[in-house]
């Protein structure tokens, strides 16, 4: 307990540090020491002031819901889509080999060259949103289950198998949790990767959230209102981050740890 708390504060510490010489170098402290002009970099404390009118205007709580809203439905989806897949060709290695060049050559295309081509189809509201969110999830959680399903130790499938094991004990006992593990280390970079997703649809082409807002302020060098978007992703997606590793933690709590020295 104690390790953890002398850990956090150390944290809070470097970021109150990382902010201060960012408030110094933008003019701030009364000292007017400009290195940097307030059209490139705003001070954190003007950015930070600019939440009360983006609150007031009711935009940032719509804004907020939807960018979250469609990073998180993709995720989901993202994350089940990409499981099943995996699991499935992991077994089945005809089909594998099959489809797998196929998947690899999806996966290569910048997501952001594919924002524009689910616009027409899917339109501005949040479907192509979830949808680009779901695509940036999908390949990461499937090559990893994918991976998970065929690294398993060849050790301990024999060990099951002269145990007197069925396929069933064989993915009950050595497969899934193989599986669990690749997938939740792929957990933490799916949450960033849904949320970019869905900024980067919002950039192309939406009605509201924090990527349209953020578009909209950098068109207008509003550069308080663009720091502060940023801020805001940031605060969620390392919200987000650490939920996700407690959930790992918990659920994978059978799981040894290493001890690694120093």
């Amino acid at each position: 307990m104690n390790r953890t708390w002398s850990l956090a504060l150390r944290r809070a510490a470097l970021i109150a540090a990382i902010f201060a010489l960012w408030e110094l170098v933008t003019g701030g402290f009364g000292l007017d020491l400009v290195l940097t002009s307030p059209a490139i970099l705003a001070r954190p404390s003007s950015a930070i002031a600019e939440l009360g009118p983006y609150a007031a205007s009711g935009q940032l709580g719509r804004d907020l819901s939807t960018t979250l809203i469609e990073a998180m439905v993709g995720l989901v989806l993202g994350i089940l889509g990409g499981a099943a897949l995996g699991l499935t060709l992991g077994y089945w290695r005809r089909a594998s080999e099959l489809i797998e060049p196929v998947l690899v050559s999806l996966n290569s295309l910048p997501r952001i060259a594919v924002a524009p081509i689910l616009l027409p189809w899917l339109g501005l509201g949040i479907a192509s949103k979830i949808a680009l969110s779901f695509f940036t999830v999908f390949f990461v959680v499937f090559f990893n289950t994918y991976l998970g399903v065929r690294s398993v130790e060849p050790e301990l499938v024999k060990a099951v198998q002269v145990m007197g094991g069925d396929r069933m004990h064989l993915a009950r006992f050595v497969v899934l949790p193989s599986v669990f593990t690749w997938i939740f280390a792929a957990l933490r970079t799916s949450v960033s990767f849904a949320l970019t997703g869905a900024v980067v649809g919002e950039f192309v082409g939406a009605s509201a959230g924090l990527g349209y807002r953020l578009n909209i302020a950098a068109g207008l060098l509003d550069t308080k209102r663009v720091y502060l978007i940023l801020l805001i992703l940031m605060v969620f997606a390392v919200t987000l981050v650490e939920i996700a590793k407690r959930v790992e933690a918990r659920l994978l709590r059978w799981r040894p740890s290493a001890v690694l020295a120093g």
